[in-house]
């Protein structure tokens, strides 16, 4: 999950932010899920440094870290009031905006550090809104007959759940395509192949094809899609320099970040140690003078 605060929302014509709630005279920041696939109907708010979560629908408050006592008890009280007042419908209206914004920026704040190398990630893993795109495009043309009346070449559907690699060292310029079909109701899509396709080249490779799937004729459906639409080749291209310009940065920066906090402690120096700036010098007679 990740968290949106509220004051990162941009004002618009269409959108002017609230000012924060006060709870006992202290401004509350408020953080909500952007991402799309969630509906926890839940806000975050953090007031005086303790981090709490309220249940949209129920007006329920717990606190982060599940820690109690007095001082705990009579700030859930004053939140439960100050909701009960009217800003529960702030929270929620606030939510709403928050996930509508999130269909956008949601990766922004989504921790990419645990991405390992050469993991790949889903496009819809970035947008959440989004589903996989379905294509539609005729069959292979009848050869000709003498036959006065030629059935017309049946349509193919396919849908491609495209992926691509985010290492920021890598530029491997591909795409990687889990390759669907609809099932006969067009309820579901059902898996038919991996795909590895060269934005350079132009080329597919089939890595893997489902049971009862011919890889040759897997290789020629995606061939022959590219082919006679070729605007998906504009769209993938722009789609992998988005994720190589827009979230790349994003796991490097946050790699170096869990780097940085792992580093070891430097160990305590004793007054009668020698000073580590290397003057010779007893610590307590050198840098640890008061």
């Amino acid at each position: 999950m990740a968290l949106i605060p509220y004051r990162d929302l941009p004002e618009t014509e269409q959108l002017k932010k609230d000012p924060p709630i006060l709870v006992n005279g202290q401004p509350a920041d408020e953080f909500y899920c952007g991402d799309h696939s969630c509906d926890c109907a839940t806000g975050h708010l953090r007031i005086g440094g303790v981090g709490m979560s309220v249940d949209l629908g129920t007006l329920r408050v717990d606190f982060l870290d599940n820690q109690g006592g007095p001082a705990r008890e009579s700030l859930r009280k004053a939140v439960r009031e100050v909701l009960s007042g009217g800003a529960i419908e702030q929270l929620r209206r606030h939510y709403a905006e928050v996930r509508e914004l999130g269909k956008q920026i949601h990766f922004r704040y989504f921790d990419w550090s645990g991405v390992k190398a050469g993991e790949l990630v889903l496009w819809q893993h970035v947008f959440r809104a989004e589903g996989i795109p379905l294509f539609t495009m005729g069959a292979a043309e009848p050869e000709q007959s003498e036959s006065p009346a030629e059935k017309p070449a049946p349509q193919v559907t396919i849908g491609l759940q495209d992926a691509y690699c985010i290492e920021p060292k890598c530029d491997c310029k591909r795409v990687v395509w889990t390759v669907v079909a609809p099932s006969a109701d067009g309820k579901r899509v059902q898996k038919i192949g991996v795909v590895n396709y060269s934005l350079p080249k132009k080329e597919p490779a089939v890595l893997e094809a489902s049971s009862g799937v011919e890889p040759n004729s897997l290789f020629v459906l995606v061939a022959n899609l590219m082919s006679s639409q070729p605007q998906l080749q504009t769209m993938y291209e722009n789609r992998y320099r988005f994720m190589r310009e827009q979230v790349s940065p994003l796991l490097a920066a946050q790699r170096q970040l869990r780097s940085q906090s792992k580093a070891p402690a430097i160990a305590a120096v004793g007054r009668n140690d020698a000073c580590p700036c290397g003057s010779g010098k007893k610590y307590k007679k050198c840098h640890g003078a008061s």
